[in-house]
């Protein structure tokens, strides 16, 4: 699959008071032209900053300090802002957690699209009113035209993240970044707006990044999955056989402890906390967490090891940890 987007040691870094915290220190990654790719782990691994990095929306005291980022051929870390915001909307959205917060409150929705297409497109008024209406069609908002009027606070949560899909693929972009997507969203509405996401995916060809700690989310939609722990990805897989072969001991913990309605006892949980990326540990960052770690997982971060067709790890017991999941059925 033709590459779209190729992340290289991407390193994003936040300077503190108590120290620097390395956030992204050294990822790695592609998506592919149309592709739909799940970015999954735990709260405070490092999702949502790769995000804001790909977009550059960066907040104080966040800096990208090296890594490239080649976006069909060109490095968005090097891009002057005007060009960045020329390419923000127009070539990747990014659509964020709580849509609410993200609209205009005091502005109707309507009216926040159309602005964005006269801005964006060059759409004169009435142009951008009936092309926003249009929108809202496509993202399957009822009687779109009496919702234009509406303001945000008028919206249920599914509506408002409607219509912040309705925003971001306004201009046809071709990278989405959705950003947890469906927080709290009952388990209804959070199907359809999945659903939503793959048919934006059908229609324009659009490839989409899901950021996302539900599994069961990203079995839903996604065509590939990688794991982040510690602003690293330690595997990577096709959505079916991330489901049934795991080789990193992260994944295995993060699939134990996924709720099901098969499990009637308690839910087993991954021991410890994610490291402190101030002081990050030495060798694989997940060490300290895991029951197949020995003297090498402390003193080097392992290469990523194949399992399967488009399928790897980073962990220096894959075999191991294949064999035990295997026996552990």
């Amino acid at each position: 699959m033709t590459p779209l987007l190729e992340v290289r040691d991407l390193r994003t870094h936040f300077f503190t008071r108590k120290g620097v915290a390395k956030v992204l220190d050294g990822l790695t990654f592609s998506v592919g032209k149309g592709e739909i790719v799940g970015l999954v782990g735990e709260s405070g691994s490092g999702k949502s900053v790769t995000g804001f990095s790909l977009v550059r929306l960066l907040k104080h005291p966040g800096r990208i300090v090296g890594g490239e980022i080649i976006f069909e051929g060109r490095d968005l870390t090097t891009l002057s802002e005007d060009r960045i915001q020329d390419l923000r909307g127009r070539e990747i959205s990014m659509v964020f957690q709580n849509p609410r917060s993200s609209l205009n409150p005091v502005i109707p929705v309507g009216d926040q699209i159309s602005e964005v297409l006269r801005h964006r497109r060059g759409l004169t008024r009435t142009q951008a009113h009936q092309k926003a209406v249009e929108l809202l069609e496509t993202v399957h908002i009822p009687e779109p035209a009496r919702r234009m009027k509406a303001y945000a606070h008028q919206l249920s949560g599914g509506m408002a993240q409607r219509v912040m899909i309705a925003m971001a693929i306004s201009c046809n972009p071709k990278l989405l970044i959705a950003d947890e997507p469906t927080t709290g969203l009952d388990v209804t509405i959070e199907y359809q707006i999945l659903q939503l996401l793959k048919e934006m995916r059908d229609l324009t060809g659009t490839s989409v990044i899901v950021i996302t700690h539900d599994l069961n989310m990203a079995a839903e939609v996604c065509d590939r999955i990688m794991v982040m722990y510690a602003g690293l990805i330690v595997e990577e897989a096709p959505v079916q056989e991330f489901f049934t072969r795991p080789g990193h001991p992260y994944t295995v913990g993060l699939l134990a402890s996924r709720p099901h309605l098969a499990v009637e006892e308690e839910i087993p949980t991954i021991p410890g906390n994610v490291p402190d990326l101030i002081k990050r540990p030495s060798g694989c960052p997940f060490h300290p967490r895991c029951r197949w770690a020995t003297e090498i997982c402390v003193e080097q971060f392992p290469a990523y090891r194949p399992i399967g067709t488009n399928h790897v790890a980073a962990c220096h017991h894959v075999e191991e940890v294949a064999r035990d999941v295997v026996i552990a059925g």
